[in-house]
């Protein structure tokens, strides 16, 4: 039975007991080496991703279509990873140990890349291209790197919202402040990657341009070791993720050993796991489900379920027992919760497109603008060349811009009209203008392969026909990121609204986990398609050139945009076939939890040691729960890795 540090009793033994002292700032004091560690890995990782593409083809001597496929499965990787992450974070290690262990494997993948561009002998000859050895050690380290972001991703940001004591009421104004900063740090780092770091590997060193980023991923396990003294931490408890696969297994198994369940044979006397609120009754009044300081109409389950009429066959995992003529391992809210969850899984596969579609802009957008005059004149003479990567600016700024203009001005005009954006909508709408996108990149691409067939090129840079830029500006391609900065307003940003809208507190990082790996999967569909649009155009060009070779002036990449495109538009017929027939499910969420108030941290020395916190589910109050007898079937709350998100994230999709 975890019990109350004495530090956060007074003399009687009983909180409360004492008057409220002020104690020193959690954002202040704790929250800085975690939004340093997450300025750093983020630095470093956009500093290795940004420009990928073009150490591929200009340094490892791969194909264009070759470098686009390996960079959408390492993208893949890195959005899979997660859920890796999230799931040991949740239920065995917890979110320091899972943060540092991955860190680890994080800084020694980043030091194996830099390696290999510092070695002479681990990158081929130009115009050549690489040997095994040379492939094996660049993606060796590269995967070694997607490993180790999967356990940072989805639990820096939830390990910094453990810190602040939601009974607190600094604390839970400071908690707001944190998420703010947390997303401004992050875009910091990523806007150094996509400016300095990119202009360092294209005009200076490859080698270098690799190592700062290895060094500022060790900075990053520095600043946040030596934060560790003063970090609060939540004791693993199980995942959600756990949790559905349990209960469609359960289900399945019942159901092979026949019979069906009817409403009357649902279980109920086993305890209901899943409720949001548990308390412990010796250190404190046991928590009800209150919201805003008043029972919620849900008794101790928490918020209202309304039965679910699909995936009926899940019913039957009420029937399996702990034990032999033991309680029930699951309740009839528990299963509910389960198909809440499953009943978005047409809307998560009709999603998956617009993944692979978005994948292009860090991949071929980057490839032909590299293809494209990027000399910028300077005031004073002479010129500047402006990193093809670092057009992704135009994207990050026009969602900061997009953003403000939808929330005050197109959601309230469409509201007066009466035809209000819904989520699915939202979405829906996002897919067609990216798809726009794809429409305007081949739109340019043609224009460019025109004015190349025309002689209108630049002096190549090298004796190589494949090294001649077109004399296009640049900024040509502006639109097209526009495009898919809108497109992130609307589906992104919509998709993610929408999981975490529709799902219970309870099943929150399960349905967020469907985000990520949609944007997995779209990654990995992208590098299939590029994959085989690249062998069979190859096949049938007499020349052997294909759509997508080294040189994109012998190709034809705006055939391959403009078959993106029709793609996309056909999914956003059958995605608004689905989304017609989708019926919202209003999902009653806990916003406050009351709970009594108990003494605030002292200001002097540091934070005294704290018994172990249970898991809390994402609403719930900092609180002190028991542990549960090693037969109970699970614990009493979920963790949360995936869902500590501000309430509208306003950052492009890859910046997450």
């Amino acid at each position: 039975m975890a019990s109350q540090s004495p530090s956060r009793l007074s003399q009687a033994g009983q909180p409360g007991d004492e008057p409220p002292r002020k104690h020193r700032s959690t954002l202040l004091t704790v929250c800085p080496f975690i939004l340093g560690n997450e300025f750093c890995e983020r630095l470093a990782y956009y500093g290795l991703s940004t420009n990928l593409i073009l150490y591929l083809t200009r340094v490892m001597g791969e194909e264009s279509g070759h470098a686009a496929l390996q960079v959408s499965l390492f993208s893949g990787t890195c959005y899979l990873t997660p859920l890796l992450g999230a799931w040991l974070a949740d239920s065995m290690w917890g979110r320091y140990k899972t943060i540092m262990v991955f860190s680890l494997i994080y800084f020694l993948g980043m030091l194996l890349l830099a390696t290999t561009a510092l070695v002479p002998a681990l990158t081929p000859p130009p115009d050549l291209y690489p040997t095994r050895l040379q492939n094996a050690a660049l993606f060796t380290s590269l995967y070694i790197v997607a490993l180790g972001t999967g356990g940072i991703k989805p639990n820096v940001s939830a390990f910094g919202a453990d810190q602040f004591d939601m009974a607190d009421p600094q604390d839970r104004k400071e908690k707001t402040s944190f998420f703010n900063w947390f997303y401004f740090f992050v875009n910091i780092g990523s806007f150094i990657a996509v400016t300095v770091i990119v202009w360092v590997q294209e005009n200076v060193n490859w080698g270098v341009g690799f190592a700062i980023p290895a060094a500022c991923m060790g900075l990053a396990i520095l600043v946040f070791v030596a934060g560790s003294p003063m970090y609060t931490h939540v004791v693993p408890t199980e995942s959600p993720i756990t949790r559905v696969y349990n209960v469609v297994m359960s289900a399945w198994w019942e159901k092979r050993r026949g019979g069906n369940v009817s409403p009357d044979e649902y279980a109920e006397d086993g305890p209901d796991l899943s409720s949001p609120l548990l308390g412990n009754g010796a250190a404190h009044s046991l928590l009800t489900g209150a919201i805003g300081g008043r029972k919620a109409p849900g008794g101790a389950g928490g918020p209202p379920l309304h039965p679910v009429q699909s995936f009926a066959w899940l019913d039957a995992a009420t029937r399996t027992r702990v034990s032999p003529g033991g309680v029930a391992r699951f309740t009839r809210r528990q299963v509910e919760e389960v198909k809440l969850v499953l009943r978005m899984l047409p809307i998560f596969v009709t999603t998956i497109l617009y993944w692979t579609v978005y994948m292009q802009m860090g991949s071929f957008f980057v490839v032909q603008g590299a293809s494209m005059n990027r000399t910028m004149p300077l005031p004073g003479g002479g010129t500047f060349t402006i990193p093809a990567a670092s057009l992704a600016i135009v994207n990050t700024l026009g969602i900061v811009l997009l953003i403000p203009l939808y929330d005050r001005v197109v959601i309230p005009l469409l509201r007066r009209v009466g035809w209000p954006m819904t989520l699915l909508r939202r979405i829906g709408w996002g897919m067609v203008v990216c798809a726009g996108a794809m429409f305007a990149a081949a739109a340019l691409e043609a224009w460019r392969l025109r004015l190349y067939a025309a002689h209108d090129v630049l002096p190549a840079a090298g004796a190589n026909d494949w090294g001649r830029v077109v004399n296009l500006s640049v900024w040509w391609q502006a639109p097209q990121y526009l495009l898919v900065g809108l497109s992130e307003v609307f589906t992104s940003i919509g998709q993610l609204e929408f999981f975490y809208d529709q799902a219970p507190d309870v099943m929150r990082s399960c349905s967020m986990a469907l985000q990520l790996l949609s944007v997995c999967i779209g990654s990995y569909l992208s590098g299939g398609l590029i994959y085989f649009a690249d062998i069979i155009t190859r096949r049938l060009d007499p020349e052997g050139y294909g759509w997508l070779p080294k040189n994109l002036n012998k190709g034809r990449l705006d055939l391959f945009l403009l078959c993106l495109g029709g793609i996309m538009t056909l999914n956003c017929i059958i995605f608004w076939r689905v989304a017609v027939k989708y019926e919202y499910k209003t999902v009653e969420h806990v916003q406050r939890v009351t709970v009594r108030e108990r003494p605030p941290r002292p200001v002097p020395g540091p934070r005294p040691p704290s018994a172990p916190l249970a898991s809390p589910g994402p609403s719930a109050a900092h609180q002190i729960l028991p542990r549960l007898p090693r037969e109970s079937p699970a614990p009493a709350l979920y963790g949360r890795s995936v869902t500590f998100m501000p309430p509208s994230p306003v950052m492009p999709a890859v910046r997450r």
